[in-house]
């Protein structure tokens, strides 16, 4: 410190004497006070910085404790229901690994719903009302049925359910009026009529005449929703079956060639119990 004094008082002796050691001593001045700026806007940036990046440095100092004896509650964003993160991927009946494509939205059931086959349709909406807490017997498939594809029950009460998977066709008057028929035959007062299109103004207006509930796509795809069904491995497993089944003996399709007549050539679903059973229909 001395050292430094005795030199200070030198070069100020100097700087009176002399016009150049002046001009030095004030361009060293002028450095060193853009060095001093630099730093204090350096430690600026960098306070500034630290207090915008508080928040994400605490949540993940808070997110690292590991502890034995303490435990750390960090508010997180909420997440859904584990049945509904973990259901992409599980083990079905035969141990095996399915991957199931999980509607996410009530246009991607409803088009997981006109792709599926006639016969996973009625199995589920079968489903459907064993989660509603209903006891079901299914009476439709090959089988003759009478026009009742379901029986339903629940509180004492019957219900009938007949399945129509058109994709196209709005279900009409004549429908209604077999389905009718069938309750009455039946003894069954009610009766749920499951469409995978719309209805005319005077199929409903018979429907509502007799008790009869008319359930469109959307309904369906709503009542799906409500019962949480569409997460459920089993129902994951129907929507994502690609495979057709024969409406006469219910064995599984197989894709054909035609190998002779005027669609020689040409592909067609035929029954898999062929010969014993001769159904087909064109792709």
């Amino acid at each position: 410190m001395e050292l430094v004094a005795r030199l200070v008082v030198v070069v100020f002796a100097l700087s009176l004497i002399s016009p150049q050691v002046r001009q030095m001593i004030a361009a060293v001045g002028f450095v060193a006070i853009c060095g001093a700026g630099v730093v204090l806007v350096a430690g600026l940036g960098w306070v500034i910085y630290r207090f915008a990046t508080r928040e994400r440095r605490t949540s993940f100092i808070l997110r690292s404790v590991r502890c034995d004896t303490l435990e750390v509650e960090v508010a997180e964003e909420p997440k859904p229901p584990q049945p509904r993160t973990d259901l992409g991927e599980y083990v079905n009946f035969n141990g095996s690994n399915l991957k199931q494509a999980k509607p996410h939205t009530t246009a991607e059931l409803i088009e997981q719903l006109r792709k599926i086959d006639w016969f996973q349709f009625e199995k589920l909406v079968a489903l459907v009302y064993r989660k509603l807490d209903y006891a079901v017997t299914r009476r439709g498939g090959a089988n003759p049925d009478g026009g009742l594809d379901l029986i339903i029950e629940k509180d004492g009460q019957r219900w009938a359910v007949q399945c129509k998977q058109w994709k196209t066709w709005n279900v009409g008057v004549k429908p209604v009026r077999e389905f009718l028929g069938a309750l009455t035959d039946n003894g069954i007062q009610k009766g749920i009529l499951i469409t995978l299109c719309g209805y005319t103004g005077g199929a409903k207006q018979l429907a509502d005449k007799h008790g009869i509930e008319i359930i469109n796509e959307t309904g369906l795809a709503q009542m799906i929703e409500d019962t949480d069904a569409r997460y459920d491995p089993e129902t994951l497993e129907i929507l994502n079956d690609k495979r057709k089944f024969c409406p006469k003996c219910e064995a599984e399709l197989v894709l054909r060639t035609a190998k002779k007549g005027h669609g020689a050539g040409s592909l067609f679903w035929g029954c898999s119990a062929y010969p014993r059973c001769r159904f087909t229909m064109p792709v």
